[in-house]
């Protein structure tokens, strides 16, 4: 950089040297998506009569620097300034003969084109009109669609109650504020259709991504005092952005006026409402605080940087000292004794009665209780060790019948710093720097990857951000600029709670292949149908880093403004502790195997008791570490041509090149299926492949090659393969079009259109599941009977190994290697227009269309069938292993929405936008078992073969979204409309009020019916991947319960079990009933007390929901055949719709 930074100050080299740069970039490529936070200010010189003026001078001033850039207008009267700061500005426009006119109060927001159009009159220069001109309500010459809140908005607007009453700092949660953007239950975005992996998130133009999920990273921000703003750009970006949509995240800078402040925000429970199902409302006391202070470099008698040198300082941090309330479903007292009784008052959901429970030799249970004796001691071990009593409900509730508050404390500390330095009236540069680092305390929870068990406790998750940009922007010409900027973002996350091996060793289980050490914690992993996974988690570390580095140039040549750029990142992923979930077991009972069935498919806790696991998942690990890194590399071009004064054309084109990463001491593996080879005699189809010889002989675990023998293992050059294991696609063409017609040649009424092709980069996602296999062995087996009639697999030794049980390892997991990278197509249709008093109309019609989108398909299924699994185990494809997930180009999606929106700019003290959007998203991405927002790599599909089954809709995607926020200065006290005075004592208790209220209504996520865990109408073992299959639809009958209290919500009488071996899945489609939706209406009142012209306090309160709607979440069992099928018990807490919380805040400013 320094010798780059030398040669372009020598100006009789720069242009060759640019020109090398570019040159240099049609050889490079990249997995890296160039952004540019630079805005731009256009506009057409004419006089009065409406002739064009040439020549005439126009003079940019930043107000807040004084920094002043220069322009003449062309032959047609147009002037531009390119890549300006985001900021507040005035213009200047003189001419010879004309008065001069001036332009104050112009705010340019990032990525934003300002129109600025001047009409002169005739007079002498020594005459000046001032224009109180606001920047036009409608975009008049860019065809991409965005939305941009400022920092003042994020602060004002009651946003971020909720997240920082969850223990954040960060904005993240803040988007699903605008249009398009929604999340899933678990906080995952997506914009206008396109999953988490398809966003792109920078901070000041440098990536924040994660680089293993390829989705963004929730605390990689700023804190709200250092943002000027945040922008979401939801379709048709240019060719300079890679993603199908990104979040451009600007830091504030300092100006010549000194300015700072210290704030509070405090929340507590006693002004909160209670979850109306929680029995207690758990104790929380929120503080979150800072200062911030920014201003001109000075140092007395030394140094005077007004006008040149400006600092930002900001300091946030967050205390805590919360409660979480944890509801699980545990087994009830009499059941933990043997006493299943219960299950005979119940009934399948075909109506038969669920009567009898069986020994494994089909022996019936007397009153379906199982004597004592006849309790396995490691399931009465793991009841004592990892079940809590019930503490609520009645004495045979067996699903939510745990209630309790577990303390979950969180802080927060977060310092940014910004630099900027004006070297010349051409040069200037700045530096942010921005450290987060979190406490992090969570409660057991459902999922078993977190740690469920209440008896274990709550688990620490500490964290670490770091951020770092610095750009420098050249005018070389004022036609010509460049930009470079360079970066680096990174996180380190790590997760520790108390358990640990010697749990198993209470529990009496033997076998596990690779006992972890005491010092290392973990829990066994208990998943019962019907109850609370136990957890299955250990400690573990984990660290993504991104280093970037990007150069942008920009060339205007009469109505043609060119602009090309290079972008480089090299990507670090680290984790350790692979396998940890499974290191001491995954123990699963859900009535599929023929043990399960025969002790009764539909009572799971009864095979727990009796110790008869369906399917068990163990690991063997030689290396737990994974260190992957990569080096991406992007080019493109570009061209805005003004074809005529009232329409510009935006055409480009991208390219990138996306190389596999690879892990740093080449611990990864994959699976090549079309090879073949004769191995001790015999033809074997399939063989797996490491890096290099290093990593076939010293990094391949002794046990995995023996078990999966006869298949070879071999190194990549041997097997013909990249050393990354994976062909690199080298056709990643991205051409992009856009368009912004003046329909009348003025401001008023414009039509914009887009269309462009993404590449989607699952570079971290895809990678992770090939590090480690081979140096690990994951065995997998099914339950059973042998020979002799027995259960293969009982407690307390429920595992088969290695050469000793051919086929039960997975390969977790592979990549075809052949991979392509996703394409999206996407495009837009907008009119805008401007009705009046600052107000601005827009309707837009967007679409999308996702092809070879990522699934995880076992190569290993066998086609659908009616012999059943167990018969046609035997012919799956490759023999020597049980699943082999894997990511393949399968699946689609097709995105339509239509969205009216109508956006009123601060005039009379009154801000506000609305909008309605109706969305069609449909997709087979998810899988046949949806929960969320696709990953990265995708779902396990219904069927390989025809992954078109799962086609429906997008879970989370609302079909409708209505929004609503506003800002208002109430009109009240001196100089306003309604007791107006001049008693400045009264002023300060009657003015100085302000509104603003955030509102949502939105209709309900989609779900899908499943099919009792013991049901597989694939015969394809479905349970083992998908998970649940489909239930069959009962023709006629409402899915829905009306009537019956809110909390029962699904209709069980709608399903049944489509019972066994069809060869087909259940008929109930993906996303084919909808949840409840969500209304939700937010408000903030603050007061400001003016000390003095520039000192003030401001004080007020915000309230989530502030009429505390019972916005019902989804229900908490889809499954057939469960006691809470349909049933809701729980509230949403996205998006402020959970119960109404309130935040005191205080301000004190200067």
């Amino acid at each position: 950089m320094n010798l780059y930074i030398s040669c372009i100050f020598r100006s009789s080299s720069r242009l060759r040297l640019f020109a090398a740069l570019l040159a240099l970039a049609l050889f490079f490529t990249g997995q890296s998506f160039a952004q540019s936070t630079f805005g731009a200010f256009t506009g057409t010189v004419k006089d009065a009569g409406g002739s064009v003026i040439p020549g005439a001078g126009v003079v940019l001033t930043n107000t807040g620097t004084t920094a002043v850039r220069k322009a003449i207008t062309t032959a047609t009267g147009e002037y531009s300034f390119l890549n300006v700061d985001a900021g507040s500005y005035s213009i200047e426009v003189t001419a010879s003969g004309f008065d001069k006119g001036e332009f104050p109060g112009l705010v340019l927001q990032a990525r934003e084109t300002q129109r600025v159009d001047a009409a002169l009159s005739v007079g002498g220069v020594s005459q000046t009109v001032v224009v109180n001109a606001a920047a036009a309500v409608v975009n008049t010459d860019t065809s991409n669609l965005g939305e941009t809140r400022t920092g003042i908005e994020l602060d004002e607007l009651p946003l971020a109650i909720s997240s920082r009453g969850s223990g954040s700092t960060s904005p993240f949660a803040t988007l699903t504020s605008q249009a398009g953007v929604q999340t899933d239950s678990t906080g995952n975005l997506s914009v206008a259709g396109s999953k988490p992996s398809l966003l792109s998130v920078t901070v000041d133009g440098i990536s924040t991504m994660n680089v293993e999920s390829s989705a963004p990273s929730p605390e990689l921000f700023p804190s709200f005092a250092s943002i000027e703003e945040i922008q979401v750009n939801q379709n048709s970006n240019n060719a300079e952005y890679g993603s199908v949509s990104d979040i451009t995240t600007v830091s504030k800078s300092g100006t010549n006026r000194a300015h700072g402040g210290i704030y509070d925000n405090y929340e507590t429970a006693g002004l909160n409402a209670k979850n109306p199902f929680s029995a207690t409302k758990p104790k929380i006391v929120m503080n979150d605080f800072g200062a911030f202070y920014s201003g001109p470099v000075t140092v007395p008698m030394l140094y005077n940087g007004r006008d040149k040198t400006f600092y930002f300082l900001s300091y946030e941090g967050l205390r805590l000292p919360q409660q979480s309330t944890v509801t699980q479903s545990v087994p009830s007292l009499a059941m933990r004794g043997g006493d299943l009784s219960y299950y005979a008052q119940a009934v399948t959901p075909s109506g038969q009665p669920a009567i009898q429970i069986h020994n494994a030799d089909g022996t019936p249970f007397a009153g379906n209780v199982i004597p004592s004796g006849d309790i396995s001691p490691t399931a009465a071990a793991a009841l004592a060790a990892l079940y809590p009593m019930p503490n609520t409900g009645p004495a045979y509730a067996i699903s939510n019948n745990y209630v309790e508050n577990f303390p979950t404390p969180i802080s927060s500390d977060q310092g940014d710093a910004r630099i900027d330095q004006t070297i010349t009236s051409k040069q200037s540069i700045f530096v942010r720097y921005s450290y987060k680092q979190r406490s992090v305390s969570v409660a057991p929870t459902a999922s078993g990857s977190n740690g469920g068990s209440a008896l274990v406790g709550s688990f620490a998750r500490p964290e670490k951000d770091t951020s770092f940009t610095a750009a420098y922007n050249y005018i070389l010409t004022p036609n010509l600029i460049n930009e470079l900027r360079a970066g680096l973002s990174k996180f380190i996350t790590s997760t520790t709670f108390d358990a640990n091996s010697s749990l198993v060793g209470k529990l009496g289980i033997s076998g596990i292949p690779d006992l972890l050490s005491t010092s290392v914690p973990a829990a066994p992993n208990f998943v019962v149908t019907g109850f609370t996974a136990t957890g299955g988690t250990s400690s573990s570390l984990t660290r993504s880093r991104t280093i970037q580095i990007l150069d942008n140039l920009t060339w205007s040549k009469g109505t043609h403004t060119m602009k090309g750029g290079v972008d480089y990142r090299y990507l670090n992923a680290y984790a350790s502790n692979v396998f940890g979930s499974s290191r001491l077991g995954k123990y699963s009972f859900n009535g599929a195997s023929a043990v399960g069935s025969t002790i009764n498919q539909y009572a799971p806790f009864a095979a727990f008791l009796l110790g008869y696991p369906d399917t068990t998942t163990v690991s063997d690990v030689l290396d737990a570490n994974m260190n992957g890194y990569g080096n991406g590399y992007n080019f493109y071009v570009q061209d805005t041509w003004k074809l005529t004064p009232s329409l510009t054309l935006n055409y480009g084109l991208r390219y990138e090149y996306h190389p596999m990463m690879k892990d740093h001491q080449a611990n990864s593996a994959n699976f090549l299926p079309d090879y073949s080879s004769f191995q001790n005699g015999q033809m074997v189809q399939g063989a797996i492949i490491v890096p290099n010889q290093q990593a076939l002989t010293g990094l391949t675990l002794p046990s995995f090659a023996a078990g999966v023998s006869p298949l070879p293992i071999m190194t990549a050059q041997q097997a013909g393969v990249p050393p990354s294991l994976v062909y690199t696609q080298k056709t990643d063409f991205a051409p992009r079009f856009g368009f912004a017609w003046r329909v009348f040649g003025n401001d008023k009424t414009v039509l914009r259109g887009g269309w462009g092709q993404y590449i989607e980069n699952t570079l971290g996602g895809n990678v992770v599941g090939g590090w480690a296999v081979s140096s690990s062995a994951l065995y997998v087996s099914a339950n059973g009977y042998n020979a002799s009639g027995q259960p293969v697999l009982s407690f307390p030794s429920p595992f088969q190994l290695g050469a000793s049980a051919p086929g039960t390892l997975q390969f977790d997991y592979a990549i075809t290697p052949h991979y392509k990278d996703p394409t999206v197509q996407q495009w837009n249709l907008t009119v805008e227009q401007d009705i009046g008093f600052n107000t601005g109309l827009r309707i837009s019609y967007l679409g999308s269309h996702g092809r070879d989108l990522d699934i995880e398909a076992d190569l290993n299924q066998v086609p659908y069938n009616t012999i059943g699994y167990k018969a046609a185990y035997p012919t799956r494809p490759f023999p020597e292993l049980s699943q082999i997930p894997t990511v393949v180009n399968g699946a689609e999606s097709n995105y339509n929405a239509v969205t009216v929106e109508a956006n009123h700019r601060m005039s009379h003290g009154l801000q506000f936008q609305t909008s309605y959007t109706f969305t069609r998203d449909l997709s087979d991405e998810d899988g046949g078992n949806p929960t969320g927002y696709a990953s990265s790599i995708g779902a396990y599909p219904s069927d390989r073969f025809h992954p078109g089954l799962d086609y429906g809709n997008v879970e989370y995607t609302s079909r409708h979204r209505a929004l609503a926020s506003f800002l208002y200065q109430l009109p009240v006290g001196r100089g306003q409309r309604f007791l107006a005075t001049d008693n400045p004592l009264l002023d300060r208790l009657i003015g100085g009020w302000q509104l603003a209220s955030y509102m949502m209504f939105q209709s309900g996520p989609f779900m899908t019916p499943l099919a009792n865990t013991g049901s597989d109408p694939t015969g394809t073992g479905i349970t083992q991947t998908v998970g649940n299959a489909r239930a069959d639809v009962v023709t006629g009958v409402s899915p829905y319960l009306h009537g019956q209290g809110a909390r029962n919500y699904l209709n069980s009488a709608a399903y049944v079990e489509p019972g066994n071996n069809l060869a087909r899945q259940g008929t109930a489609s993906v996303g084919s009933v909808v949840g409840p939706g969500t209304d939700t209406v937010s408000a903030s009142l603050f007061k400001d007390v003016k000390f003095t012209e520039r000192m003030n306090f401001q004080f007020g309160a915000q309230a989530q929901n502030l009429f505390n709607h019972q916005n019902l979440a989804v229900p908490a069992s889809l499954t057939l055949g469960t006691q809470n099928f349909g049933q809701i018990s729980s509230v949403q807490t996205q998006g402020n719709a959970g119960p109404r919380a309130v935040m005191l805040t205080g301000r004190f400013s200067f």
